[in-house]
């Protein structure tokens, strides 16, 4: 075996490693942002696909099978990435970094949801009780700030509609990845994303100009760690590493997010909080091995 043997089958979880950090950011990116939740959103997929799209052509025209209907698939899924970002960036403004995180990240227990409607990969007794256990933890984090004045609920609320779209795209993209190579499949759907996001700044008049030089960096940098070195780190590593393995050790983001919310803008973490996230972590780490 070669020496560099180790270090390439070390690589993706290297990759998946970094990735989870990055996007761990992009809720303290978001925080530091003054632009409105929409103009967040559309700037962010704007810059990563002024990225992506220009590596796509110059690099991503090695021949693959691909049907109009991969390209579809990868345009829908962008679409749901646009909602994802709206809804959860939204959800920052009425909740805390922990709550928004944490309820973000069930996605992978809508993905079973969605996959026991369509008929696909139909969850086993075990999934059941892991999502069982996450929607109880839930429940904790949401149900116990309906009495809040500051509308926590709503930007609950929010978080958990940013996981249904996740999981939306998550199965679409799956399905679309099957033939498109991962630069033309992300330049599609990062590109489709941030066409709807303006379209949506456009028709609701969000100022998307006119920043501090801060907002603007918060941006850049939202762009650049969180969504080129972050999410697109997550489509390489699922091409490498089994899919449980990568939802599992996504769950490290939501405590990570919570502990630099607590660092650098000093965000407590309620009782609450810590109790439902707790719950709502186990849950999906049942749910998750049971798809194994």
């Amino acid at each position: 075996m070669s020496s560099g043997a180790p270090m390439r089958a070390s690589l993706p979880y290297l990759v998946l490693g970094a990735a989870v950090l990055a996007v761990s950011n992009g809720a303290i990116f978001a925080r530091l942002s003054d632009a409105a939740p929409l103009a967040t959103a559309a700037w962010r997929l704007t810059i990563a696909s002024s990225v992506i799209v220009p590596l796509a052509l110059l690099f991503g025209r090695t021949r693959f099978e691909a049907r109009a209907r991969d390209w579809c698939l990868a345009a829908v899924a962008g679409g749901l990435l646009a909602l994802h970002f709206a809804t959860w960036i939204t959800s920052l403004e009425y909740t805390s970094i922990a709550n928004s995180v944490l309820l973000v990240t069930t996605a992978p227990i809508w993905v079973g949801l969605l996959s026991l409607v369509t008929g696909r990969d139909r969850p086993g007794p075990r999934w059941w009780v892991g999502m069982s256990l996450a929607m109880l933890g839930a429940a904790v984090i949401t149900l116990g700030g309906v009495q809040a004045a500051d509308g926590s609920t709503l930007g609950d609320v929010l978080a958990l509609a940013g996981a249904i779209c996740m999981a939306g795209y998550l199965m679409l993209a799956r399905e679309a990845q099957r033939a498109l190579p991962l630069l033309p499949y992300l330049a599609t759907a990062y590109g489709t994303a941030g066409l709807v996001l303006w379209i949506a700044v456009v028709a609701t008049g969000t100022a998307a100009t006119g920043f501090t030089a801060t907002t603007w960096m918060a941006l850049g940098g939202m762009a650049v760690v969180s969504q080129l070195l972050g999410h697109s780190g997550y489509n390489w590593s699922l091409r490498h590493l089994p899919p449980a393995f990568v939802a599992v050790t996504l769950l490290a983001e939501p405590l990570v997010a919570s502990a630099l919310g607590w660092l650098l803008l000093g965000e407590a973490v309620t009782v609450r909080t810590l109790l439902g996230g707790a719950v709502v972590l186990a849950g999906i780490v049942v749910a998750t091995r049971s798809a194994r």
